[in-house]
């Protein structure tokens, strides 16, 4: 009997040591988790924060009149319903995001050493794309985590969603005469 008792408790910690570490795994994924979407959150921001200042420099270059006035017309609504949209996070906000971009792209805007605007819109696209390619970057990494199948199991991503890729045209090379010698991202 006394053989049996021991071996009783050998298991008994040893149950007690596999649910210990399995809690102390769950706890830390969940924190790592809870960091991921925080990240995303911080990430989509800073886009947000980004786009909108390009939108702005892009107003500020349509009231100033570059380029012809039926070209300030259309840069002015395309940058106009990219700043409405921006607090809605769906599709119709990265379609006028895509938009604004295909108009900048559109115009024959002066080089950023006679037009300090340009060069401003420049640098304020160039932030945002970086910050998109952040944003899909982390997004990316916090998917992955989320489908995890011991993740699901047990439910460590709680209630929230599985973060979303942002994909719109965020091209930025204004300055250049347009063409084939523009480059793509």
């Amino acid at each position: 009997m006394a053989g049996l008792n021991g071996w009783v408790v050998t298991l008994a910690v040893l149950v007690l040591a596999v649910v210990v570490l399995v809690g102390l795994w769950c706890f830390w994924t969940a924190g790592r988790l809870d960091r991921m979407h925080l990240r995303v959150e911080a990430a989509r921001a800073s886009l947000l924060t980004h786009l909108q200042h390009r939108a702005s420099v892009a107003t500020e270059l349509a009231i100033g009149g570059v380029g012809d006035p039926a070209s300030s017309v259309l840069l002015l609504a395309a940058a106009r319903s990219a700043r409405e949209d921006q607090d809605r996070g769906d599709a119709d906000q990265w379609l006028a995001e895509s938009e604004l971009t295909a108009m900048l792209l559109a115009l024959e805007l002066p080089p950023p050493e006679d037009e300090p605007l340009v060069g401003e819109l420049t640098d304020a696209a160039r932030k945002a794309a970086l910050a998109r390619r952040i944003h899909n970057d982390v997004a990316a990494t916090t998917g992955r985590l989320h489908g995890r199948r011991r993740v699901r199991w047990f439910r460590l991503a709680g209630h929230a969603a599985s973060p979303q890729m942002i994909d719109f045209d965020d091209r930025y090379d204004f300055a250049s005469p347009p063409g084939p010698a523009r480059q793509a991202w």
